[in-house]
């Protein structure tokens, strides 16, 4: 399938796009829901998925949008929003589906390839509930092994913070902050920044940090 993901968070839906082109499908990654409507146009995907809020525009706003232009792609938002009310929203503008971005990627994954093949998903009716596997307990004792310092360096990769960034973010130098990044990766057994991502995010656990 041809998809497009739409998302300013570029660590999360980079990791998203990885996983997603390994299952073979043709992925584009844009970071503004402008640009997702330029390439919709261009190479007619399957699936459109777009976050909620942006920082100089809403998503909700381009769903019907995307929809009029594109009539064969399903939309889908992807956000971190459990709001009934967002989800109604998105809904009511034509989305094929809303998911949450503390859904496992497998959950996420599975559901955008519904969506690619006609499947309206079915709504998220239940408040979010803390992941129980075997995978996200073993994921969040690692995490809780973390200092506060890492803590803050694994939440500033998640909002795709690079060196710089991470060393302004604690008032450090850069130096520093490459250490603190490294002893991250190394804690969560883990080699790059993605695959940190990735890991936080497949166990629920990056809007906890």
């Amino acid at each position: 399938m041809r998809l497009v993901l739409c998302d300013d968070h570029r660590l999360f839906i980079e990791s998203l796009a990885t996983v997603l082109a390994r299952r073979g499908h043709e992925v584009v990654v844009t970071h503004s829901p402008d640009q997702a409507l330029l390439i919709g146009r261009e190479i007619r995907p399957d699936v459109c998925v777009i976050d909620l809020r942006f920082p100089d525009a809403n998503g909700l706003d381009a769903v019907p949008l995307l929809r009029a232009r594109l009539p064969s792609c399903a939309i889908v938002v992807l956000s971190g929003s459990d709001d009934v009310a967002d989800q109604s929203a998105a809904l009511t503008a034509g989305a094929a589906g809303f998911l949450r971005k503390d859904l496992a990627i497998s959950t996420i994954i599975e559901a955008i390839e519904r969506a690619g093949h006609g499947r309206r998903l079915a709504p998220l009716t239940q408040p979010r509930q803390p992941v129980a596997s075997a995978e996200h307990l073993r994921v969040r004792r690692l995490v809780e092994a973390l200092t506060d310092r890492e803590r803050q360096v694994l939440r500033s990769l998640v909002e795709a913070e690079d060196t710089v960034a991470i060393a302004h973010t604690l008032g450090v130098a850069q130096s520093t902050a490459r250490t603190h990044l490294q002893n991250v990766l190394l804690k969560l057994g883990v080699h790059t920044r993605l695959q940190a991502v990735a890991l936080v995010a497949d166990a629920g656990l990056a809007d906890t940090l």
